[in-house]
């Protein structure tokens, strides 16, 4: 009997010891301006759980498009280029504005998330930079949402963090494990 309980024991503490923190399975960020202005992002950066690095970049193979450019020069990989906050032009900024509006990037594969931050202008109209964001798995599910993210600020950016994602508790996966033990054991008697 020791022996089960102490596979048991060992199971739940190795089990507690993997849980994830961060949202996870995370493969599109969907940026909309929540006073439907103009969408003007200069850097996206989606923070990956554990390693601190910055999934929303082309160079992580992150691809990027919008609803529509002011200009040739403010396109959607703009904003995901690493150049770090910056003024028009060098900045996604919508060519219209309203509901319809949006940036959307696809990350190069699903990813575990804790944070993400959004740089608005650095320039004139900070204000217009107040933006709701989806966030969805590679089913086009959505995982989180949440509006009105302000970047209209000194440091025209705002952070946001992301919750954990829901995991089984080890206690539940514990208590299988110890029924199909028990199955076990009364197997072991009648024998």
């Amino acid at each position: 009997m020791n022996g089960i309980k102490g596979l048991v024991i060992a199971s739940l503490t190795t089990l507690s010891l993997n849980a994830h923190a961060g949202l996870m399975g995370v493969s599109e960020i969907v940026i909309k301006n929540s006073l439907d202005l103009w969408i003007q992002v200069s850097e996206v950066a989606a923070t990956e759980t554990g390693t601190g690095n910055d999934l929303a970049l082309s160079s992580a193979g992150a691809t990027a498009t919008g609803s529509g450019n002011w200009s040739a020069a403010s396109s959607p990989d703009k904003a995901i280029d690493g150049a770090g906050p910056l003024d028009y032009p060098f900045m996604y900024h919508s060519d219209g504005k309203g509901p319809s509006e949006f940036l959307k990037i696809v990350l190069g594969s699903p990813s575990e998330l804790d944070s993400l931050s959004i740089f608005g202008r650095t320039g004139c109209c900070s204000s217009r930079d107040v933006f709701d964001v989806y966030l969805y798995n590679d089913k086009q599910e959505e995982l989180f949402s949440g509006k009105y993210y302000s970047a209209a600020n000194p440091q025209h950016m705002v952070l946001i963090d992301l919750p954990d994602t829901v995991i089984p508790e080890p206690a539940s996966i514990g208590l299988v494990m110890l029924g199909l033990a028990g199955l076990g054991l009364s197997r072991r008697k009648k024998a």
